[in-house]
């Protein structure tokens, strides 16, 4: 059986290519570093092609995994200053449910930026007091939620052991944004503060209680994602090393010609292609319903790739590439920022490890 991208998936993948070249050149992605905001401009043409809306599901069975993958492959390639996994997923999780569907067709559409955050200072609440619910907590790593409309959070509770998702407006009063340091610049990461929020129905996401599985859902997308960005950062890393090595002269000849830089620049190639076919498995496997253990496998393999090959190209630019002048930290960074997101390599190889013992044990 063939593992790859379908004529259409490709055709799909060059086009985004196009459209993010034209909307997010490598010198829009340095912007951000000093002014962290989504382009307007960006998210628009984001919002025209439908992109955040490309993740569906029919029952219980995803759709158009593998077009998701090729689309963030390309924003992998061009370091997209934009939450586009979080983008996805968020409007994946809005579509199931009916009563949002005004604004999944915003999100969709690109008339409301919505982020996710991600991870929790301690605990979160969620708790019924006068007949309202309010909302308690601290979130951090939140994608550009200084420039989002809306910010989903999963709070704890009511009930012992169960989450529920919020969808958070950040211009109300009792949501605060702040901006932190991060190493990579260009994906500023965002910590979220919520005090005594009231929450509706409204705001709440598939039901009271019901988050807990969405969170698992959000954890397995999330990783297989940020898999296909690395897969495309170090295909990108790897092909602009490789033309530099080609006009960088030394000793009176390109250092491409060196023995040493082309079984760099081999390794570096077999690490790329197989981070890209275990990616592509892992979202074959996922749309099939089968085999998901296949998603920590891209995963691991991915960040532990891409942390590599970053790391060798900026070696084999020499001097040249540990300055701030050349891209080669951004990459650097984005794979650093993305191989440690939902899960490093460590965690997923565990995470298998596990998987593989309760197989064994029949559990």
């Amino acid at each position: 059986m063939y593992f790859g991208y379908s004529d259409d998936e490709r055709i799909l993948g060059d086009a985004i290519s196009e459209l993010f070249r034209r909307h997010a050149p490598i010198s829009e992605v340095r912007k951000v570093i000093d002014t962290p905001v989504v382009s307007a401009e960006l998210h628009n043409a984001i919002g025209e092609q439908g992109l955040l809306g490309v993740l569906a599901h029919n029952g219980s069975v995803y759709e158009n995994v593998l077009m998701a993958n090729a689309v963030l492959e390309q924003a992998g390639r061009a370091l997209l200053p934009f939450p586009l996994v979080e983008g996805i997923i968020a409007a994946y999780f809005l579509s199931k449910d009916e009563a949002k569907a005004s604004l999944y067709e915003q999100t969709v559409a690109g008339d409301q930026l919505v982020t996710i955050a991600w991870h929790a200072h301690g605990a979160t609440r969620l708790e019924k007091t006068d007949g309202n619910w309010l909302a308690n907590g601290s979130f951090y790593a939140a994608p550009f939620a200084a420039s989002a409309d809306k910010i989903m959070a999963f709070f704890q509770g009511p009930e012992p052991e169960t989450k529920t998702l919020v969808i958070l407006d950040r211009n109300d009063p009792a949501v605060s944004v702040i901006a932190e340091k991060c190493m990579d610049l260009s994906m500023p990461l965002d910590r979220v503060e919520v005090v005594n929020l009231t929450v509706t129905d409204d705001d709440i996401l598939i039901g009271v209680g019901k988050g807990e599985e969405l969170w698992q859902e959000a954890m397995q997308l999330g990783a297989l994602f940020t898999a296909a960005e690395l897969s495309g950062l170090s295909d990108e890393a790897l092909k602009n090393t490789v033309e530099y090595t080609k006009i960088r002269k030394q000793f009176g000849q390109e250092i491409g010609k060196f023995q040493a830089l082309k079984h760099m620049a081999a390794e570096m190639f077999v690490l790329a292609e197989s981070t890209r076919v275990a990616v592509i498995y892992a979202a074959w496997a996922l749309e099939a319903g089968t085999e998901p253990e296949a998603v920590s496998i891209a995963k691991a393999y991915a960040s532990d790739a891409a942390n590599e090959i970053t790391g060798q190209a900026i070696q084999m630019h020499g001097g040249i590439g540990y300055t701030w002048e050349s891209d080669l930290h951004l990459y650097f960074k984005r794979a650093r920022r993305s191989s440690s997101a939902f899960g490093d390599a460590y965690a997923h190889r565990e995470k298998l490890l596990d998987a593989i013992t309760r197989s064994s044990k029949g559990g």
